[in-house]
């Protein structure tokens, strides 16, 4: 039974069944935003002034604990509001579209909104005061 499972995981690589980035690394967060005319350093700043834990990773803060999803969807709202695109799988997501049931996309909802001291003062910057995204 196991060598059969191995022939029919050595064809699926044969014929080429499995997509290209099957075993491919996740996308760091940053790398699914975009905004016409900016580079991977902007995109950063805005990210941790939108109240983004890390730019590399959007779920988990810098403590290890998990953020919640609503704060999530709020921060990927602000980052909406200031004129990126988000990605997945290639394609264009509109964040309240995928979430609408989410208590960020609801009206009245506390959305932050991008301010540099949040991203100097905030645990990125203090626990990596030499990247490139805490220079003021």
């Amino acid at each position: 039974m196991r060598s059969y499972l191995l022939i029919l995981v050595a064809m699926c690589f044969a014929t080429g069944c499995l997509p290209k980035d099957a075993f491919a690394p996740p996308t760091e967060t940053y790398m699914r935003w975009s905004r016409p005319g900016t580079d991977e350093v902007t995109v950063w700043k805005d990210m941790l002034e939108c109240n983004y834990a890390s730019p590399f990773d959007g779920i988990r803060g810098l403590d290890g604990a998990d953020r919640t999803f609503d704060e999530t969807v709020a921060t990927m709202i602000c980052m909406e509001r200031t004129g990126y695109a988000y990605s997945e799988r290639g394609q264009k997501v509109k964040v309240c579209e995928r979430y609408k049931s989410n208590a960020s996309c609801l009206p009245g909802a506390a959305i932050p909104l991008p301010e540099a001291g949040r991203r100097l003062n905030g645990g990125y910057c203090k626990k990596y005061p030499q990247s490139r995204a805490c220079v003021p």
